[in-house]
């Protein structure tokens, strides 16, 4: 039998699973907008057609339907019982102790849904936020037995991660953790990035722009204190490190014309004022508001800036990021010492994205392995319901490496290939004939090596090409299926993908792209963790003039690590453009225009080709190149 999935909030999608594989469908990516929820008005109509098309793709019947319990309260198409479940039932809100593994899902009746119409006798099933991210997790993992841990900004009562034990085919949730006490890494960090560059969804870019600035010595102790209170901290000892106190005495922050003085009660400045607030009220006020001003202990003041351009931001940045990183790697440690039986972390949650956090939890020694969905985000909420509710039967087998990384290409196939179909000699003029109307020239190498190697010469010659090839990427990262490439070896190929092709910001990380076999000739650190750009590597000190082009300021790299069984073209082309430039290394970014989602149709590849700097369309399955 066949399960799907539906969330409706931010990130929305729908997705399905059953023994043959998962089908991931990405709201934003069809509706061409970032970040969409339900409330869009295209939802409505194009959610119904989503699960058409999934119902169709299923290999047997569809006996289940799970919805995500984070939503918006203006999507047109919410099922009735979810609303009620949600804001009425107090059990549902249960967050610790044995009320918990009762309160992460709950069967529901699907009456007055219209988007159930035409599935006839199917259980509706609600899946709590966090629980949807943990079985992602673990059901996509291929592990028998982890710790699982889900992090993010949010969700529904103002809960922020969860905990669970992966048992076998068994999930059990066994802590919770709210805003109101902490970890806030997701809101704090939301909090700057709508600071500095404008929106919460813009994490991304924050973390970019850390490796620009200086730690803070004299910031820390604040930052931390506004992670998790000093009141938390000294009840958990063991999750969280507490504070010295002298280096929080006197510190305050501003919020406009208020000051918020250091409370010793609670260990934290906001958290005395909003103790009796709503949950909304206590979201907002970590989440959508940075303090204007800071005030240390030695009575000094900081401005806070609302610019990346500006050092106090970038400084601000790299101080919040090493606060994260400390009070995570304690958290994780402690937690896996409650339970010291579990070797394996699975981790997700949109706080999973931040790659050098993850790249510490790989290093800390706690775990022989951390295992990161490429959707960790809430893009993979919609299958993580579905995972969650759905018999055992209905997850795929997961025992291969090559088999763990389906999930990467889980999305639909790349649409609109009308355009390179059919015959150059028609009489009414075929595939040629189309490109040409558009200023564009069509190659057809005869076979895979003439293809490989027409590409490659291309890449040598300073030429930036979009390859596009199999399933669309689940999640925000490109990863050799919908991405720009451009050869790491000449000076100048980062400005040319990353700012004058797409625009984007100046401190923006690129992504080298590398053979497994031979990575560590060229990278250090977690090399055992980067098939799908999660975990951040260092660049050999040897190798740092070679790959100036591909590594980040600070000297990491996002990589991405190919092999032969799992990207046999792409792993050919890094050694044949290593034939020309002594460099198997290709920079990788995300096929899309600015602020525009990963691209999933041929005409929107076509634009890109013909309305910036990019040099040519690749189809690797058609031994196509467009020009």
């Amino acid at each position: 039998m066949a399960t799907m999935g539906m969330h409706f909030g931010h990130d929305a999608g729908a997705a399905l699973t059953d023994a043959g594989g998962y089908r991931v469908i990405e709201a934003e990516r069809r509706l061409g907008l970032r970040h969409v929820c339900g409330g869009n008005g295209d939802f409505p109509r194009a959610a119904a057609e989503w699960l058409a098309e999934l119902r169709e793709r299923a290999a047997s019947p569809v006996t289940g339907i799970a919805v995500a319990d984070w939503y918006t309260p203006r999507c047109q198409v919410l099922p009735p019982a979810l609303v009620e479940l949600v804001n009425e039932d107090a059990r549902w809100t249960a967050t610790g102790g044995t009320g918990l593994a009762d309160a992460v899902t709950r069967v529901i009746k699907p009456l007055d849904w219209p988007l159930a119409k035409g599935f006839g006798d199917v259980t509706l099933t609600a899946v709590r936020h966090h629980y949807a991210h943990a079985a992602l997790a673990y059901y996509t993992s291929g592990a028998r037995k982890a710790l699982v841990l889900a992090l993010d900004g949010t969700a529904n009562y103002a809960e922020c991660g969860m905990v669970c034990l992966g048992d076998g085919d068994q999930l059990t949730p066994v802590m919770s953790f709210t805003n109101r006490t902490g970890p806030r890494f997701g809101l704090v960090y939301e909090a700057l990035a709508r600071r500095v560059h404008g929106s919460q969804f813009d994490t991304g870019k924050l973390l970019g722009l850390t490796a620009t600035g200086e730690s803070d010595a004299s910031l820390l102790p604040v930052l931390h204190a506004m992670l998790v209170p000093q009141s938390v901290r000294r009840a958990s000892p063991d999750l969280f490190e507490p504070l010295d106190e002298d280096r929080l005495t006197g510190t305050a922050l501003r919020y406009a014309d208020t000051w918020w003085e250091y409370d010793p009660d609670s260990g934290g400045y906001l958290d005395a004022g909003l103790a009796d607030s709503s949950d909304d009220d206590v979201v907002h006020s970590f989440g959508s508001v940075f303090p204007d001003e800071i005030r240390t202990a030695d009575g000094r003041t900081t401005v806070v800036g609302t610019s990346p351009d500006e050092r106090v931001c970038r400084d601000l940045a790299a101080t919040l990021q090493t606060a994260v990183e400390r009070d995570l790697t304690r958290l994780v440690t402690g937690v896996s010492r409650r339970f010291p039986s579990y070797t394996t972390l699975c981790y997700a949650g949109g706080c999973a994205l931040n790659i050098t956090a993850n790249s510490r939890l790989a290093e800390c020694g706690q775990f022989t392995r951390v295992s990161i969905p490429t959707c960790c985000d809430d893009s993979g909420i919609a299958l993580g319901a579905a995972l969650a509710v759905a018999d055992p039967a209905d997850r795929p087998a997961l025992r291969s490496r090559s088999r763990s990384t389906s999930l990467a290409y889980a999305g639909p196939p790349l649409a609109g290939l009308d355009t390179v179909d059919g015959d150059d000699t028609a009489p009414t003029g075929g595939p040629a004939r189309r490109l040409a109307d558009l200023g564009l020239s069509l190659r057809r190498p005869a076979d895979d090596e003439e293809f490989l190697q027409t590409v490659a010469d291309l890449l040598a010659a300073r030429r930036c090409v979009a390859w596009l090839e199999g399933g669309l990427e689940t999640g925000p990262r490109a990863l050799g299926h919908r991405s720009l490439l451009v050869s790491a070896h000449w000076s100048g190929a980062r400005r040319y993908v990353s700012q004058t092709i797409k625009q984007r910001e100046w401190f923006r990380p690129v992504a080298p792209i590398c053979p497994e076999e031979v990575a560590d000739q060229y990278f250090t650190g977690p090399l055992d963790h980067t098939e799908t750009m999660l975990f951040a590597v260092r660049v050999r000190p040897d190798r740092s003039r070679q790959l100036a082009e591909a590594r980040h300021i600070d000297g990491t790299a996002r990589l991405q690590t190919v092999r032969p069984d799992t990207q046999p073209l792409l792993h050919r082309l890094c050694h044949a453009v290593a034939a020309r430039t002594e460099l198997p290394v290709l920079i990788n970014t995300s096929a899309n225009g600015g602020g525009r989602p990963l691209l999933n149709r041929l005409d929107e590849a076509l634009e890109l080709l013909t309305g910036t700097e990019l040099d040519a369309v690749v189809l690797p399955e058609r031994r196509l190149i467009i020009e």
